[in-house]
């Protein structure tokens, strides 16, 4: 599980209680990457990591974006299936076996599919439909697909998407061009908890 943490110290705890309650009965890692936040976001990972041993951290010394963040943990995890999600509770740790699911009966990726009823700002809301515009046009994308932040990808796919060695990396647009194999579930989309979302127009970057 690969979690880009920016500015999220004080629901990273939650979050973890969430994951290791729902996955008990699973083997599971899960890796934070702390894009160089301003609060003790890093302080409080590796306060969990300590106490977790299959919880681990990577910290960036200057922030990068989501999708860097993304591309760092892809390069580090080991899963036979990888789950990309936000750090701010709005994605339920819950929905994490029903993607896993998917990829285990032979999709090569799932998507939490969110739109009949996320709790996004007007904003996040037209980004969202640029980025699923660009997709549609650019990288071909089923016209029925959402493209989710929150996902679960098969390492077949990863081993794909960590050939990319640029420095702007697009992470749903790597999976397009990886795969054809891409189904969706319905999910809950829960409002954030705490705090705004920092969503950064010219870096692309939702954390």
């Amino acid at each position: 599980i690969i979690i880009p943490v920016f500015n999220s110290e004080k629901i990273l705890k939650k979050l973890a209680n969430q994951i290791s309650e729902t996955l008990k009965n699973f083997k599971f890692e899960v890796y934070f990457i702390n894009d160089c936040s301003n609060d003790n976001s890093w302080k409080i990972i590796e306060e969990i990591t300590n106490k977790r041993k299959n919880f681990l951290g990577i910290s960036f010394m200057k922030n990068f974006g989501q999708d860097n963040a993304i591309m760092a943990g892809l390069n580090h995890c080991k899963g036979d299936i990888v789950i990309i999600m936000d750090d701010d509770l709005q994605h339920s740790p819950k929905d994490i076996p029903f993607l896993v699911e998917k990829c285990e009966s032979g999709w090569d990726v799932c998507f939490a599919d969110f739109r009949s009823q996320k709790k996004y700002s007007l904003y996040k809301k037209f980004m969202s439909y640029i980025n699923s515009k660009i997709g549609n046009i650019v990288l071909k994308k089923p016209s029925n697909i959402y493209l989710s932040p929150f996902k679960a990808l098969h390492k077949s796919v990863v081993k794909s998407i960590i050939q990319y060695d640029g420095p702007f990396p697009y992470i749903d647009g790597l999976i397009l061009r990886s795969t054809n194999s891409i189904t969706q579930i319905s999910a809950k989309h829960f409002p954030r908890e705490i705090g705004k979302s920092n969503y950064n127009f010219f870096k692309g970057a939702q954390h």
